[in-house]
């Protein structure tokens, strides 16, 4: 008997040792904060969200005009407001406004923004081809950097490569590399025609880039497939570029409406017709993951999880699978989200 009561002692010892130290938190118990733009107003909420449940709603700011975008970056929150020609800076912690940065005297319209340093904001607008870089701590606009035509997007590196900046120009064709030690462009890139959006892949070495294809938005010409592409952001050389679509009959008229790279190293296009999952390691197969239409996608890096609108809902799709784990219900349809 005690011979059979140590072997258990041992057993049970051998079991708690292999006890994980931390919890596992699940959908359900985690909350975390999403912040929501409806199509049908100028405003923006914030929300709690645990698993499916939405909670504790508030307005945390609203606008005269329509809210283009938004971007948290530090202690403060931007907010972009083309037809007003300004940037709205918000107080990251109490919603309060601190500061707006006005570009009504050039007549410009901000559509999107990214962070070279701790210092200084590089923004970019409608139909034009500069980047003005913002003094965040003297609050003032400083200089600019002339790029191509038709500025969509534009991303900074991760990590160390932050201080690398990438510009997508719609109808040269083009994606500018700009160094913002020097704040020059250091390279330009020929694409695939009428690049639109950009992303860092997990690793932080690659610059991936989706291009909408002609005849589609403000580029002529006839209709042709979307593709993507991927930049070594040190060497500055293109590593492939590829065709992209559904594969259905459709696919020349499909528009892209984003992208993501998850931290598996997949990303994700939603199309008008679809949503497509490539392997950005490899550079060479895709798939189509599900015909549900999304207008809009954004990655949760804290959660690994992607955030895909359809409609008055979010869905939450696993980063691996891209297949839908949950869905969060609104009363209205979205047209921007962040997770907080």
């Amino acid at each position: 008997m005690k011979h059979i009561s140590l072997i258990s002692s041992i057993i049970l010892l051998l079991l708690s040792s292999c006890a994980p130290e931390e919890n596992v938190v699940t959908p359900n118990q985690d909350v975390w904060t999403l912040f929501t733009i409806p199509i049908n107003e100028n405003a923006i909420y914030s929300e709690k969200v645990s698993g499916s449940t939405l909670s504790d709603r508030k307005k945390i700011f609203e606008s005269t005009s329509t809210i283009r975008k938004v971007y948290v970056y530090r202690d403060q929150i931007y907010v972009l407001n083309p037809e007003l020609y300004s940037i709205t800076i918000l107080n990251r912690s109490n919603y309060a406004v601190v500061n707006a940065i006005d570009f009504s005297q050039q007549q410009k319209k901000p559509i999107s923004m990214a962070f070279g340093n701790a210092t200084t904001a590089y923004v970019i607008f409608e139909k034009d081809s500069i980047v003005m870089l913002y003094d965040i701590l003297n609050k003032k606009t400083a200089s600019i950097i002339k790029v191509g035509k038709n500025t969509v997007d534009i991303m900074t590196g991760n990590g160390d490569r932050q201080n690398q900046l990438f510009v997508a120009n719609m109808e040269s064709y083009t994606i500018s590399h700009i160094d913002t030690r020097t704040n020059r462009v250091e390279k330009e890139y020929a694409v695939l025609t009428a690049p639109k959006f950009l992303s860092n892949d997990p690793t932080g070495a690659k610059l991936v880039f989706v291009s909408e294809g002609a005849g589609k938005s403000s580029i002529g010409g006839d209709r042709g497939t979307s593709g993507i592409g991927f930049i070594d952001i040190d060497k500055k050389i293109m590593l492939a570029q590829m065709s992209i679509s559904t594969r259905d009959a459709d696919s020349a008229e499909a528009i892209p409406a984003g992208l993501v790279v998850s931290a598996n190293e997949w990303a994700f296009i939603p199309f008008s017709n679809g949503l497509v999952r490539v392997d950005t390691r490899e550079y060479k197969t895709y798939t189509t993951i599900s015909r549900n239409i999304y207008t809009g996608i954004m990655y949760n890096d804290r959660r690994r999880e992607i955030l895909a609108l359809k409609g008055n809902e979010v869905h939450v799709l696993n980063d691996n699978s891209g297949l839908v784990q949950r869905v969060l219900q609104y009363n209205q349809p979205l047209q921007f989200i962040f997770p907080q």
